[in-house]
């Protein structure tokens, strides 16, 4: 075949196949039967504690149904804390008194869901001293951002990273309702590595300006706590990248084969202006 035809024929096939391009709606289906999905983390951290108790979704997109009406207890050897759901934020259960959880001691989680009865059981580890987070300028602005937080694999400690920035009351930044002045970001050490995780996608980079505030929390995690992020970073963060991994559950660590998690960790917090 001549060149010019064969030319000629490559660019008809490209027309024709982009030209039968066609919506189709394609319908996640489900079993029909609706689970509960439990999250709840107890801290350190003197303050009233949460509950998150919801119905499973259908679609990827679907806004998570709360469920109302649970009875809500946590207890140690020595104490039992009442959750009551809040009225104006359905399906969010607050503990009726302010506590803060102590290392080294083992937290049970009950929930009577109409009659179905969901328990957990989480120990609260020591969490160790950390080095602040290190920052850099940004390659094309003034503005800065962050180069390093912690290390992504350790053996004996897994830990998580909450960073809290705010640049409301930076000069310039302040009063522009549709321009973003804080955000919060998660990293994790996590005691297992694998190549999903070396080669990751690419994450969007968050700049800011001189003068931010920036708080910086380390989480103790057990090994089944780490081993549920490391499950759930798999169907999300770690996907789209140059190896991903095949589909599954998250690890369940409620009775009843409930969906979720329970948590207890120790927080250690620190605190810098950027300047």
């Amino acid at each position: 075949m001549r060149p010019l035809v064969k030319q000629s024929l490559l660019i008809f096939l490209v027309l024709t196949l982009a030209s039968c391009e066609k919506k189709i709606d394609w319908p996640v289906m489900g079993d029909g039967n609706s689970q509960l999905v439990v999250y709840g983390m107890i801290t350190s951290e003197l303050k009233t504690q949460e509950i998150v108790i919801n119905h499973t979704i259908t679609g990827p997109n679907d806004e998570p149904e709360a469920y109302s009406g649970a009875q809500v207890i946590v207890s140690t050897t020595d104490s039992v804390y009442s959750f009551a759901e809040d009225s104006l934020n359905p399906g969010h259960y607050y503990s009726q008194k302010e506590f803060a959880g102590i290392a080294g001691k083992e937290y049970s989680l009950f929930i009577n869901a109409n009659g179905n009865i969901i328990s957990g059981k989480a120990t609260m580890l020591p969490v160790s001293d950390f080095t602040f987070l290190q920052l850099g300028q940004a390659e094309t602005s003034d503005m800065m951002k962050i180069t390093w937080v912690a290390e992504p694999y350790n053996s004996t400690e897994p830990a998580m990273y909450e960073i809290l920035l705010d640049w409301s009351a930076v000069e310039g930044f302040e009063g522009k309702p549709n321009d973003s002045t804080s955000a919060r970001l998660l990293y994790y050490t996590l005691p297992t590595i694998d190549v999903s995780q070396l080669f990751a996608p690419v994450m969007e980079k968050i700049t800011f300006p001189i003068g931010t505030t920036i708080i910086e929390k380390k989480y103790s995690l057990t090994n089944e706590h780490a081993a549920f992020i490391r499950a759930m970073l798999a169907e999300t963060n770690l996907q789209g990248g140059l190896f991903n991994s095949v589909p599954a559950n998250a690890p369940v660590t409620l009775s009843n084969s409930t969906l979720g998690h329970f948590s207890a960790c120790e927080v250690l917090e620190k605190r810098a202006t950027v300047k």
